[in-house]
């Protein structure tokens, strides 16, 4: 597959309801109207009291027509309209009143009708800025009104059967995505274009994964192990995209916790043992950080697993973003030992945010004497970084420093 899925807005989700109550092509604006000339009976509609009514055998249209002087078959009680919806009725005065399509002239159906009226109501529900613009019926005629709203309406429905020509069965089609990444995975990480399928593939994955419903079709049609085991493929790009899946996937969500515990903590395990290689990317500290924020279990388990002193090992060799957003993570789970770590965040990174976001860890923790003196010597040098970008946010960041001072005497 080398298209995303189509996801459809409110807007759309909308418009397809409005296609179900007023589309003349589904189900009709107006009921219908009887007259004295015989006319088919729309599939659906109700069949009013009173009327004569006709059924092809052959075909199974119903007829329909204003009574006249000369009829005899008359539909005049409830329980002959209940009968005659369900397709049972049968005259017992009119035995002709059932024929033979041999005896039925072909009429052609009426044209369509529109409930302009509510066309117009209904599109006001829809925010103006997401509605076409509707024509002004204060300077235009009856008829250029109608035509105007017409021309909406078919514009609408050509939009619309387009947009169900793509919609496809999302199973079915993560059943095929697991299918391929697992023959992808096993090809040696030598074959390039075998490579590069797997990271288109992974990457249409993650987007998936945004959402809650399709993460979970994907655990349960069996995506879940497949996504782990890549989590020690050797390639570093298809590795980033892998933790980029996990992250999204369990992104601390509660009712995905139990995957990251199965099997004796298994997913957790093949992150942490991510730890242990060269790979230190953003992508790493993002999926730890969606198993462990507000996880305690997880938590729990990543402790006796040695998981905090591997990522505070590691963090020697992380970059300035990468070292950001795990010291927000050492922060926010409480991880003893980030101290040093965060200070460093203010040496190496010109980025006001990131400083922002270490100063708020730093809070937390309770810093000893000489780590207090590398984080003074640190905001020393910081502030001359900030500049004059925003002078709101530097007086903001400004008095964290202050804070994180007051914290360390």
């Amino acid at each position: 597959m080398k298209s995303r899925l189509l996801l459809f807005s409110p807007l759309f989700l909308l418009l397809l309801l409005l296609s179900l109550t007023l589309s003349p092509h589904v189900i009709k604006a107006v009921e219908f109207e009887a007259t004295e000339e015989w006319q088919v009976l729309p599939d659906g509609d109700s069949v009013p009291a009173g009327l004569h009514v006709r059924v092809d055998m052959t075909t199974g249209q119903r007829w329909a027509k204003i009574v006249s002087n000369d009829d005899e078959d008359l539909i005049t009680t409830q329980e002959q309209v209940d009968a005659m919806r369900s397709g049972d009725y049968t005259s017992t005065t009119n035995p002709k009143s059932i024929i033979s399509s041999s005896l039925i002239v072909p009429q052609k159906p009426p044209p369509p009708s529109f409930d302009y009226d509510l066309m117009y109501r209904t599109y006001l529900r829809i925010p103006e800025a997401q509605r076409p613009p509707l024509p002004d019926r204060s300077v235009l005629s009856s008829s250029e009104w109608e035509s105007g709203m017409k021309k909406i309406w078919t514009d609408r429905q050509a939009t619309l059967k387009e947009a169900m020509d793509n919609i496809v069965d999302v199973p079915d089609v993560l059943a095929e995505m697991i299918k391929r990444i697992e023959e992808l995975r096993k090809v040696d990480d030598s074959n390039n274009t075998a490579v590069e399928d797997l990271r288109f593939e992974l990457g249409e994955l993650e987007y998936l994964l945004s959402d809650m419903d399709i993460t979970r079709d994907f655990y349960i049609l069996g995506g879940w192990p497949t996504l782990i085991n890549l989590l020690s493929h050797p390639d570093p790009s298809i590795l980033d995209l892998a933790l980029h899946c996990v992250g999204t996937a369990v992104k601390n969500t509660g009712e995905f916790e139990p995957w990251i515990l199965e099997n004796e903590g298994l997913a957790l395990k093949a992150v942490v043992n991510v730890l242990d290689s060269d790979s230190h990317s953003n992508k790493l500290i993002y999926a730890l950080g969606s198993m462990l924020r507000g996880n305690d279990d997880v938590l729990a388990q990543f402790r006796e697993m040695k998981g905090p002193e591997k990522l505070l090992a590691s963090s020697k060799a992380f970059e300035s973003k990468a070292l950001t957003k795990a010291c927000a993570l050492a922060g926010d789970v409480q991880l003893e030992g980030w101290c040093v770590p965060c200070s460093r965040v203010l040496l190496i990174s010109e980025s006001m945010g990131d400083h922002e976001t270490a100063l708020k860890s730093l809070i937390g923790f309770n810093c000893l004497d000489v780590e207090a003196t590398k984080i003074k010597g640190a905001l020393k040098g910081v502030k001359s970084k900030w500049g004059e970008i925003d002078a709101e946010w530097r007086q903001e960041v400004e008095a964290l420093a202050e804070s994180v001072l007051a914290s360390l005497k």
